[in-house]
């Protein structure tokens, strides 16, 4: 016997129990549960051998061998278990996989209760320790070890024959190709050898298990388990430890024992602070992702809602603007005496009733502009349109109203001409009139004065439109042209307004390659609007 064998045991031994009881401290699913116990079987296996090579009294010797047959028959048993819930913790075992188990615990107890069950003697020769099987009982305990193993590959043969996403399917080859082997190597060293009287090599069954629990670990991870990141610096740290202390008590001189003791006590104390930190890391780091998958959840909700906000507002404003316009048009003539000379007060009334469905078709254009250009249904008719000219109509067509507020409006030119752009006629006239219509409502006195201008180098043309109102605070400027945003104390000037009619200014220019901004010295200091646009 070689002590480095026996010794290479008990590390196996000790680092599958470690792993173990990390795979408990981290969760309590039934996957983790049933590979923790897997790992503590294979534990129990190596440690069980490394006992039988060790101890000399023979009849004790028969009690181990015993129990470390009993840890190697737990081993497929646990496998076929895992393999059953592996990709789905959740997924019921059927009533048969249940009932395969009978046999083999059935064998186990018979081995608890008779040590001779399947061997029948320990010797020793040589210093080498062997043993005479129990030739029947042997066999049904190969048998059954040979069949839970078949079983256990056919399930996961069948998992990945079914599985649809590519990362379950690397996750059970990972298993089936790092356990494989070991279960030859297993089955022929501590199976197959001893069954023919040679128990030289039985050490090497345990051995092969780290490849094993390593293969089917690493595949656990990536199901999302357990942190592959904290077992290693779990893992790292303690065989550095056990090192280390194993270096101090075989030291031979004072010196020696001193500076591996200090050095031990160290590394004892930087392992924990680096542990933790570890743990701290990885915890931090999945709370993150977890606040990024909530934060995705609800951005995807949020424009769930958003559409569904664009989608009413547009049935909405379909189904009011037909009453509405009938409203505005029978009120418009009834004023014009289409049914006969209405009254004064009568007259006055029905002015009300115009002017008010006629703010609110305003309104209503704006949620339907709004639902058109968020949902990409917003059409346009590019053609050649002549700035000069449509600015001009504008003006005369809003002078009455803007007279009627007691305001004054003027239009200039600062260059020559022509102002020529491709553009939607209505979409533009939309746009100069909006403005210009803010202008008055936020204007309680003075005027609104209109300039155009043009830019040969640049081939720019700019409108500017500017009023004597009440200004725009110098925060509230870059959020203007958001949607619902209006200019601090407009809803005391102006209670109709949506915070909406801005937010299309800028999206129809945009259309039209176009820009929008605005400017105001501040507030109660009036306000400039500029409308840039590239000439044809």
């Amino acid at each position: 016997m070689s002590d480095w064998q026996t010794t290479s045991l008990f590390i196996v031994s000790g680092l599958n129990a470690l792993f173990s009881l990390i795979l408990i401290r981290e969760g309590k699913s039934r996957v983790n549960i049933i590979f923790s116990l897997f790992v503590l079987a294979a534990s129990a296996w190596a440690l069980g051998i490394g006992l039988f090579r060790t101890i000399n009294d023979i009849n004790y010797s028969l009690y181990i061998a015993n129990f470390y047959y009993v840890a190697a028959a737990l081993i497929p048993l646990l496998f076929l278990y895992f393999s059953l819930v592996f990709l789905n913790d959740k997924k019921r075992i059927g009533i048969l996989y249940l009932w395969l188990g009978l046999p083999m615990i059935a064998l186990l107890a018979g081995l608890v209760i008779n040590r001779n069950l399947i061997l029948l003697s320990v010797s020793s020769l040589s210093g080498v320790k062997t043993a005479t099987i129990n030739l029947i009982p042997y066999s049904i305990y190969g048998i059954l070890f040979v069949l839970y193993v078949i079983t256990s590959f056919f399930v996961l043969f069948r998992s990945l024959s079914h599985a649809q996403e590519r990362e379950q399917k690397i996750q059970i080859r990972f298993v089936i190709y790092g356990t494989i082997i070991p279960y030859i190597l297993g089955m022929v060293f501590n199976l197959i050898l001893p069954w023919i009287g040679n128990y030289q090599h039985i050490w090497l069954g345990p051995i092969f298990s780290i490849m094993m629990v390593a293969a089917v670990g690493y595949a656990v991870a990536n199901h999302h388990l357990f942190n592959l990141k904290i077992i290693a610096t779990e893992v790292t740290v303690v065989v550095l430890w056990i090192f280390l202390l194993v270096r101090t008590l075989v030291s031979s001189g004072v010196t020696d024992q001193i500076i591996n003791g200090s050095t031990f006590i160290a590394l004892v104390i930087l392992g924990v602070l680096l542990i933790r930190s570890v743990i701290k890391e990885v915890k931090t780091r999945e709370r993150m992702e977890a606040l990024a998958k909530e934060l995705a959840s609800a951005n995807e909700r949020l424009t769930v809602l958003d559409r569904q906000k664009s989608e009413f507002l547009s049935i909405a404003s379909h189904q009011l603007r037909s009453p509405l316009t009938a409203i505005k048009g029978y009120s418009s003539m009834i004023l014009e005496g289409s049914f006969g000379v209405p009254e004064a007060k009568m007259k006055e009334a029905i002015e009300r009733i115009y002017l008010s469905s006629e703010r609110l078709v305003i309104i209503i254009e704006d949620f339907l502009n709004v639902s058109r250009i968020e949902q990409g249904r917003m059409q346009y008719d590019f053609a050649t349109v002549n700035l000069e000219e449509l600015v001009t109509g504008v003006t005369q067509e809003l002078e009455p109203n803007i007279k009627r507020a007691r305001l004054d409006i003027s239009f200039s030119k600062k260059t020559a001409g022509p102002f020529y752009i491709n553009a939607d006629f209505g979409k533009i006239r939309q746009v100069i009139t909006n403005i210009i219509d803010n202008a008055v409502k936020y204007t309680p006195e003075g005027g609104i004065t209109v300039s155009l201008s043009k830019d040969e180098e640049t081939r720019k043309i700019l409108l500017a439109i500017s009023d004597t109102g009440i200004g725009i605070a110098r925060e509230v400027l870059p959020m203007l042209f958001q949607k619902f945003t209006r200019a601090k104390g407009a809803s005391e000037v102006n209670t109709q307004g949506t915070g909406l009619g801005l937010y299309v200014v800028k999206e129809l220019m945009k259309a039209h390659k176009g820009s929008v901004w605005v400017d105001s010295p501040g507030e109660g200091k009036g306000s400039t609007f500029y409308l840039e646009f590239m000439a044809e």
